[in-house]
């Protein structure tokens, strides 16, 4: 469970660094719970691609990013819903084709 809860934790800070750097957002700001609309949509964008790029339940997600599970899927329905701008779709898709193919999955 410790090894788990340790890739977690690397695969949320991995996706907090992916959706910063896409978006020109401190990391720092995202992981620390900073507030502005650019920090929060970056950090909802970082808690979708741990739970969609990296296959991470609600829960786990929750748990790397130190926040509740109810704010996990209300940040995956608002991706969800920015994804029928096909252009944001395939910017997120590129994000999370990124996260599948890193190498802290092995």
């Amino acid at each position: 469970m410790r090894e788990r809860t340790k890739k977690d934790a690397e695969r949320g800070r991995l996706a907090a660094a992916m959706a910063a750097s896409a978006l020109g957002t401190s990391l720092d700001a995202v992981l620390d719970g900073g507030r502005g609309m650019k920090v929060i949509f970056t950090r909802q964008v970082a808690l979708y691609v741990a739970a969609a790029g990296f296959g991470m339940s609600y829960g786990r997600v929750a748990a790397a990013f130190g926040c509740d599970p109810s704010t996990v899927a209300h940040a995956c329905r608002v991706i969800e819903a920015k994804r029928e701008e096909p252009a944001f779709d395939r910017w997120l898709d590129t994000l999370e084709a990124a996260a599948v193919n890193s190498p802290v999955l092995s």
